[in-house]
């Protein structure tokens, strides 16, 4: 999904008759379900389901059929799973899984239609009793950490994955085999038609890995040419539909053969990529429409994208009809129905078009940016009829002197109210304004003054620069090991740790990979130079250690040298007197006080007859000697 669009969830129904979908509507959520066969002329589906309740959002979505009827499975971030009815539009069955934390995922047995199963935020494993709608089982794993995702293989096993996969027995509740995982996240994970195998894909990844069950073996990889975010896949597993973050749609056909191409250097590659793609576009113009949920079946696929911001749109294409591997479909601007007179924000149609919810921007109310130039504006306009004072007059004829504003040294409290300021209200600018700072101790001041619940935050952000930004590494990471120092305590306490922190742990893990490189690469430069001084100084018939220093003297020469060429030297200025060189200043005062000394000087005569002038001499001793 992408991160600039107001649809957090959706998911097409079995047989692709209809879309559920979760939207942003100002401070809450909005569950809708619309039919994918009926055109937008005319409007269809104006019945939602808001989640009421502060901080309530959803965290996953399932469609399930129960008792024959097609229901919408919502998991909540309190801890409940709601069974929603889209035809008569009520919550018909809450679920609850007894603890606050977040659903992140249900899945329903096919198998067993009176089960079901689903992992919570502190990596529970609940097994439901859909007949009693009562928790039948519950159980946690201390090798499996950060659940994301839930797939039942059968009434005995289930998957469960973080940034791994596991294989679990539900009847021992025991981990019964491990599987190759992700850098990032699993965000999809579904089981073969047959049940050898399965298909999983992570978030910001491009692959999509397919595992043998039972081995654990690769089967095949598919490649898209950017990450994947929504995966559909037909009921034979003849195709399979990603929608990446470009808004594309890449279609992999028969993903679980492997052929062999005949390429030598290609011999034993599992990895296939796209065989076609699908590119939506506004009608005359460039501008490209983000699909964002897809449908494949064995010949045909399905795809929906938004309109207004808001508004699904529906589309449908033959696979065979796709004969180009890059397909280029334009979409003209809407239009609505001339026998209506409203449209589905209920305003006239007729009417100017003054509102837009895409271009609409919410923010804070302490916005003050504008609020000094109006008032500025308004006094000036007030004050044009008003006379002159005298005081208008003087300050015309003799301005009064501005100093200039001393550049203040940062201070660590400011500091801190910045960046708290900054990270609540995702404030990159003013984020930027105090990363800058470069002195470490107002850096630990700063963090050890911050609030421990937004050291997370903080290092969410650290990490985004860091991966983005790589000539800051230096810089940024003061403030890291500061973060981690001073809240390192508050951080271990938080539940699911690493997948708040997973940029900046798989950012920080890539740097490190580098140091073993750098290490290898510094040993064999000394190792280089080392020999290099050997044979120089077999070659001058010096030792090396002398050769060094002699390589280090001409070196302090030449620094030497260089701050004496520094010196500019003027010849009119010298000639003027104006150069001081020491000289004459010492030639002064000798001067001063050879005129100021009235005793007569001593000379020659009478020299050697002054008993004070003698140098006394022992006895017994020669002059060297002495």
């Amino acid at each position: 999904m992408a991160t600039d669009s107001p649809v957090v969830l959706s998911q097409y129904d079995p047989s692709g008759q209809y879309l559920a979908y979760v939207s942003t509507a100002l401070d809450k959520q909005r569950v809708s379900v619309e039919p994918t066969s009926i055109s937008k002329s005319s409007l269809v589906n104006e019945n939602f389901l808001y989640l009421e309740g502060q901080g309530v959002y959803c965290t996953s979505i399932q469609w399930i059929t129960f008792n024959e009827t097609l229901l919408v499975v919502l998991g909540l971030s309190q801890g409940e799973i709601w069974l929603y009815s889209p035809l008569t539009n009520e919550v018909v069955t809450k679920l609850s899984t007894g603890s606050t934390f977040p659903v992140l995922d249900f899945q329903h047995s096919e198998n067993s239609n009176t089960k079901a199963w689903c992992v919570t935020g502190d990596d529970t494993i609940i097994q439901f009793d859909m007949v009693s709608q009562c928790v039948s089982s519950k159980f946690k794993l201390d090798e499996c950490k950060d659940l994301k995702k839930v797939c039942v293989v059968s009434d005995e096993r289930i998957l469960v994955a973080s940034h791994q996969i596991f294989l679990v027995d539900t009847k021992t509740k025991k981990l019964v085999q491990q599987y190759p995982g992700h850098i990032s996240p699993v965000s999809f994970l579904q089981l073969t038609a047959d049940a050898s195998a399965f298909l999983s894909g992570s978030q910001d990844d491009r692959f999509l890995n397919v595992y043998e069950l039972e081995t654990g073996k690769t089967k095949s990889v598919l490649a898209a040419h950017s990450n994947i975010q929504n995966v559909s896949i037909s009921k034979s597993w003849s195709h399979v539909s990603a929608i990446t973050e470009d808004g594309d749609i890449a279609i992999f056909e028969e993903p679980l053969v492997t052929v062999n191409t005949g390429n030598k250097r290609r011999a034993g590659k599992i990895s296939k990529q796209s065989n076609k793609s699908i590119t939506l576009l506004r009608a005359n113009s460039s501008t490209r429409l983000k699909i964002f949920q897809s449908y494949v079946t064995e010949d045909t696929v399905n795809f929906s994208w938004l309109e207004n911001a808001t508004i699904p749109y529906f589309d449908q294409l033959r696979l065979q009809d796709l004969s180009e591997p890059i397909t280029t479909i334009s979409k003209p601007l809407p239009s609505l129905n001339s026998q209506q007179t409203r449209n589905k924000e209920n305003s006239d149609i007729s009417s100017a078009k003054i509102y837009k919810e895409g271009n609409a921007t919410v923010t804070s109310g302490d916005n003050f940016k504008h609020v000094e130039s109006i008032i500025k504006s308004l006094d000036q306009a007030e004050g044009e009829d008003v006379a002159e004072s005298l005081q208008d007059k003087l300050n015309i004829i003799s301005p009064p002197s501005k100093k200039p504003k001393e550049k203040r040294r940062a201070n660590a409290g400011t500091s801190a109210v910045v960046l708290g300021q900054a990270l609540k209200s995702n404030d990159h600018a003013l984020l930027e304004s105090v990363l800058n700072t470069r002195d470490e101790k107002i850096i630990q001041a700063t963090i050890t003054r911050l609030s421990p619940q937004l050291a997370t935050v903080l290092l969410e952000r650290l990490a985004e620069r860091i991966a983005r930004q790589t000539h800051r590494q230096g810089s940024l990471n003061v403030w890291v090991k500061w973060c981690l120092i001073i809240h390192g305590g508050y951080l271990v306490t938080i539940p699911n740790l690493l997948s708040s922190l997973s940029s900046l742990h798989s950012t920080l893990k890539r740097r490190a990979d580098l140091l073993p490189k750098l290490m290898a690469l510094d040993a064999r430069i000394s190792h280089s130079l080392d020999q290099l001084y050997s044979k120089r100084a077999v070659q001058y018939g010096k030792s090396q250690d002398q050769l060094l220093e002699e390589v280090n003297g001409n070196a302090y020469e030449l620094d030497e040298e260089e701050e004496e060429e520094d010196v500019e030297y003027i010849e009119e200025l010298d000639d003027a007197g104006l150069i001081d060189d020491g000289e004459d200043d010492s030639m002064d005062s000798d001067d001063e006080e050879d005129s100021a000394s009235e005793e007569p000087a001593y000379t020659e005569e009478g020299f050697q007859d002054d008993d004070e002038m003698k140098i006394d001499v022992e006895e017994g001793y020669s002059d060297e000697e002495v």
